[in-house]
């Protein structure tokens, strides 16, 4: 059985240089690397999604988050991707 390896990403609710970096380079990684890519705009006053800092990325496997972070590199992504 595969893993069902998704990739979500909470976007700000304003002009974010950083989300768009992201969202620019991160589907063709997925893709070529059979992750699902998942956007998430957090819309301002939004309480469903308690983040600090933008991008937040999730990694998550068979349903459980496995790891989160704050901000976007796209090497130390890839890193952390990799044990997956």
């Amino acid at each position: 059985m595969t893993n069902n390896k998704q990739l979500i990403i909470i976007t700000a609710p304003f002009n974010c240089g950083h989300c768009a970096r992201a969202l620019k380079e991160l589907p063709s990684y997925c893709e070529e690397n059979n992750w699902e890519l998942i956007e998430m705009k957090n819309e301002r006053g939004d309480e469903d999604f308690p983040v600090e800092t933008y991008p937040t990325i999730m990694i998550r496997v068979d349903e459980e988050v496995k790891d989160t972070s704050k901000g976007y590199n796209l090497n130390s992504l890839k890193t952390k991707l990799e044990k997956y």
